[in-house]
């Protein structure tokens, strides 16, 4: 009877950046991550978080990995459900992905028409502005490839498209954010799923993990960690409520990241 998604927060944050022109204000970005569809979060549940970001009409979604537990099963319906999105989305692969199916995750997006970017980039135009849009394979995998991922960003005679990275695992930041990246998504850690004020953090040191859940600003370069929606390992969370994100652009002179609004939204246990 557990309902791991009974209360979600939502965190709108505003992003002033140079690269966005004043023509173009207002691109809404929503990021869902690690979904880990099975155990305890189904597809009742995804249908309803599906609708709670249509309601919102952002420009582009960014999807940033581990859309399944540990059942290749599940992938099918995880992807099938995020299909219900009716925003351009796009996205990456985790670990777990891989670790279940690789092809079976692929081949589930193709069907929901959803792009994996794996290690790639592409241009995306939005109703409202045009963004460089790059995806970064998974890390722990060992299917990361920045160089690969950013090519033809480099090679491109356009550098001043405002450039959205999607990318899992948050540990390969600072690389990423040295090619090039205006703002990163990752996900992968759930924040720890629990967060007690001066241990989480002294644990996070302890672990090596130098990010590992919400913002950081890496000389020029905003990351930003979603703590994700589900569990692979327990559904219990203290102080770490599962989260969905959502970034509007601005123009502004330099970079600044401006929390707007918190708010919380639960999805019924039981199917419409």
């Amino acid at each position: 009877m557990i309902n791991p998604l009974k209360s979600i927060e939502i965190n709108s944050y505003r992003l002033w950046h140079p690269k966005i022109a004043k023509a173009q204000q207002g691109i809404q970005i929503a990021q869902i991550s690690d979904v880990h569809l099975g155990r305890w979060v189904k597809p009742r549940h995804m249908e309803q978080v599906v609708d709670f970001v249509n309601q919102r009409r952002p420009d582009l979604v960014a999807l940033t990995g581990d859309y399944v537990g540990y059942s290749s099963k599940d992938l099918y319906p995880s992807t099938a459900t995020l299909g219900g999105l009716t925003s351009p989305s796009f996205a990456v692969l985790g670990n777990h992905d891989h670790w279940t199916s690789t092809e079976a995750a692929l081949e589930g997006f193709a069907a929901a028409e959803i792009p994996v970017l794996t290690n790639e980039s592409r241009v995306v135009e939005t109703e409202r502005g045009i963004l460089r849009l790059v995806g970064v394979d998974d890390h722990v995998t060992n299917k990361a490839d920045v160089d690969a991922a950013f090519r033809d960003v480099e090679e491109s005679i356009n550098e001043e498209l405002f450039c959205l990275v999607l990318n899992h695992v948050p540990s390969l930041a600072p690389r990423i954010a040295e090619r090039g990246a205006d703002l990163i998504l990752s996900g992968h850690t759930h924040g720890y799923q629990f967060n007690i004020p001066g241990f989480t953090n002294r644990l996070a040191q302890r672990l090596g993990a130098q990010y590992h859940v919400g913002a950081y600003f890496l000389d020029g370069t905003y990351l930003y960690i979603n703590r994700g929606l589900g569990s692979a390992s327990w559904p219990w969370r203290i102080g770490a409520a599962p989260e969905l994100t959502f970034f509007e652009l601005a123009h502004g002179p330099r970079p600044r990241l401006e929390l707007l609004e918190t708010s919380s939204f639960g999805v019924n246990h039981r199917p419409r």
